[in-house]
């Protein structure tokens, strides 16, 4: 009787005999697998920096400087420079998606939100990423959930596997 007890929570739960989760194929096959550092690009931008790939943070971030909140055409903006870590200083204007609260070791700040067109490997999407100091950081960019969700597979094994090319 417990025996059939674990077997049904065991489907119930979808696990494998191995106690390994099961993935729907096809939530995987379309994705493509990826290392947990990799080549970007952001906005358009022929150069390439590195970024960590991050399946632990819901929303993507940048290393921001110099930013400042402004009004164009009755919308509000966000001008900044987006310091890639390799010596490059992008400057980035976008309009403001939302300010949002983050939650960290050091308490909550609040942070400017924007939208931005993000490339990795063959995959691009529009990409909303939250404007932070990343200066203490060894990658300028961390991408998320919101982008690696619906396009990337991440392992923790391997380093730079694909140039982006979008």
């Amino acid at each position: 009787m417990r025996g059939a007890f674990y077997s049904v929570i065991f489907l119930m739960v979808g696990l494998s005999a191995t106690g390994y989760a099961t993935v729907p194929e096809e939530d995987v096959r379309n994705k493509s697998v990826l290392g947990h550092i990799e080549k970007v690009r952001i906005n358009g931008d022929d150069r390439d920096f590195s970024a960590r790939l991050d399946t632990g943070a819901q929303r993507s971030s940048m290393h921001a400087r110099e930013i400042e909140k402004f009004e164009r055409d009755g919308e509000q903006w966000v001008r900044f420079v987006f310091d890639d870590h390799d010596g490059g200083e992008h400057d980035i204007e976008s309009p403001l998606i939302e300010q949002t609260r983050v939650r960290q070791a050091g308490g909550v700040t609040t942070r400017y939100v924007v939208s931005l067109p993000l490339c990795i490997g063959e995959q691009q999407q529009d990409t909303e990423f939250t404007l932070t100091d990343r200066s203490a950081m060894t990658y300028p960019m961390l991408v998320g959930r919101n982008f690696l969700s619906e396009h990337v597979l991440v392992s923790s094994a391997h380093r730079y596997t694909a140039d982006p090319v979008c």
